[in-house]
């Protein structure tokens, strides 16, 4: 961008920051056009300046989004106005001076063809209302009325999509990051509150593992000592066998019994 922005205004010979906006200006006005751009399903980020320079195509947005990075990189500070009314517009508006603005329409057609100040553009019939940031887009244009930021070292982030998308996804991780952060510190607090109420109890978890390798290593000493049981081979085998007698001994063991 700073390459095409520094050949177009050596190629038109200027050298005060109206004729660089003049020069800047004519330039986006020849090469993007609204002819066969695409107009429904338009994402919410829409085109960087670079690929609506490339297309050649874009909205008043875009156009818009094209001169204020153009103008940057030639030094001249420029921030996005939308107009708002019966014929809806986005145009940028310059610095000429620390204390002179100028409305910048890159639209061809334009509806402002030449650089007039904000307050004189609003006077037309058209327009009723304008802001920095596009409030009716964000839904809160029914809050406020005719707001103008200066937007400053912010300007490169709006009208920079991919960047300011980058931007929004560090600030989303950055986010979960120290929500885990101050989770995990109330936890921990909570935790040390509720155990000098004591109303939880936290084990010692040293102390367990050391009472468990005392435990493993006497049931370890007590498998390793001799047994005192005698051998199963010297016990004396006591038959299950039911005795049995024959007649004859039981006679003789009757008549013993009769002589004693």
């Amino acid at each position: 961008m700073q390459t095409i922005a520094q050949d177009v205004t050596q190629k038109a010979g200027a050298n005060d920051n109206r004729a660089r906006i003049l020069a800047l200006r004519d330039y986006v006005r020849a090469n993007v056009s609204f002819f066969d751009a695409q107009q429904e399903s338009r994402p919410f980020f829409r085109d960087s300046a670079t690929e609506t320079l490339s297309s050649g195509k874009g909205y008043c947005g875009e156009d818009t989004r094209v001169f204020i990075c153009l103008a940057a990189a030639v030094g001249i500070r420029s921030q996005r106005i939308n107009l708002w009314g019966t014929e809806p517009h986005v145009v940028a508006e310059a610095e000429l001076s620390p204390d002179q603005r100028v409305i910048v329409d890159c639209q061809n057609p334009p509806k402002v063809r030449d650089l007039e100040t904000l307050d004189r553009v609003i006077l037309r019939p058209e327009f009723t209302d304008y802001y920095t940031l596009n409030l009716r887009r964000l839904q809160l244009h029914g809050v406020v009325s005719r707001v103008k930021l200066q937007m400053g070292i912010l300007t490169y982030w709006t009208e920079n999509p991919h960047a300011l998308k980058a931007l929004l996804w560090l600030m989303l991780a950055s986010s979960l990051v120290l929500c885990w952060l101050m989770l995990k510190s109330v936890r921990k607090l909570s935790r040390a509150a509720l155990r000098r109420r004591g109303w939880i109890h936290i084990s010692n978890t040293q102390e367990i593992a050391t009472a468990a390798t005392m435990l493993k290593q006497a049931r370890e000493a007590s498998d390793e000592q001799p047994s005192t049981k005698p051998p199963s081979s010297l016990a004396t085998p006591v038959s299950s066998r039911p005795i049995e007698l024959s007649n004859q001994e039981i006679e003789q063991s009757g008549s013993a019994n009769l002589i004693s």
